[in-house]
Parts: C-alpha cells; sequence; structure tokens
C-alpha cells in the first residue's frame, strides 16, 4: 500500500542516487527531470495529502500520465520531499529504469502511481 504523504510544500522528488541534482524548472509542467531526480508537482497539503507509491504496471483508466523518463540509479529509487525526507524506496537493478507518472490530475494530483520499469 503507497504511503500517504504530507510533503512541506506541493513538490515530490523521486531520486535514483544519494547525491542527486533536482531539476532546476519545471517549465510550466507537472514534471522535470535531471538524469537522476524525476521532480513532481502535487496537490498543496493544505488542500489535500498525497498518496504515492511505486508499482511494475498500472492498468487504471483514470489516471493521467504526466511524464515518461529515464533516470540513472544505484540500485534504488526513493520518492522524498525537498528536504530530503524519504517517504518509500524500492530497490532496482543498478543503472537506467524508465519511470512513468501517473496522477489523478494533470496538474495538482493527489494521486501518484510511479511505474517502473527496466531497460
Amino acid at each position: 500500500m503507497a504511503p500517504l504523504i504530507e510533503p512541506p510544500n506541493s513538490v515530490l522528488l523521486v531520486v535514483g542516487r544519494e547525491h542527486f541534482t533536482p531539476p532546476s524548472t519545471f517549465n510550466g509542467m507537472a514534471c522535470a527531470s535531471t538524469t537522476d531526480c524525476v521532480a513532481i508537482g502535487v496537490v498543496s497539503v493544505d488542500d489535500a495529502p498525497t498518496l504515492a507509491g511505486f508499482a511494475l504496471e498500472t492498468a487504471r483508466d483514470d489516471l493521467h500520465q504526466l511524464g515518461q523518463f529515464t533516470l540513472e540509479t544505484e540500485g534504488m529509487l526513493s520518492i522524498r520531499d525537498v528536504y530530503n525526507r524519504e517517504y518509500e524506496a524500492a530497490g532496482v537493478d543498478p543503472g537506467n529504469v524508465l519511470l512513468t507518472v501517473w496522477g489523478n490530475d494533470e496538474q495538482e494530483p493527489s494521486e501518484l502511481i510511479l511505474e517502473v520499469r527496466a531497460l
């Protein structure tokens, strides 16, 4: 079961390395990435918590694809806030993975499914 997260602001990070580089801007999109970090804009904590978790696949018609990214990993993916607090982690093979971000809203999702596939 994915955890309910109340981040201190409306951004969650998915990181593949302990020392990562977050994106500097969203450029008007719901997600932005670097080689080892995906930043995702989520609903404000004042409005609702965010449900977020990893999955190997998603088969839900009610979710929007917010982005698809190749992410470099050291063998672990984790969901963190901007203060680097970890909320969930998943072991993966070191190297690159394909991360597809699914959300229940195209701009401010309160539910995220992070689909992970090996490359």
